[in-house]
């Protein structure tokens, strides 16, 4: 089930399993393996595999590798 929730300006992380959908979403339309992203970011394919899976207990620093790979970026708001 997918549950992400689109915003004018993005989408709410709101689930550790919302991120990891956010994440292995944009790989797919990156046409990017989990090897190749993890390579890519120098993360470990176990790391992205748990993140993508939604693990509740990840490192940020490697987050931040990953998203900044794909692209993507954290933004806080109210």
């Amino acid at each position: 089930m997918n549950t992400e929730k689109t915003l004018p300006n993005g989408i709410i992380i709101d689930t550790p399993r919302t991120l990891g959908e956010v994440v292995r979403n944009k790989r797919k339309e990156d046409n990017l393996t989990q090897v190749e992203l993890a390579e890519l970011t120098g993360v470990g394919l176990r790391f992205l595999s748990e993140l993508e899976n939604g693990k509740p207990t990840i490192q940020l620093n490697k987050v931040l590798l990953v998203l900044s790979g794909l692209g993507l970026k954290i933004e806080i708001g109210q």
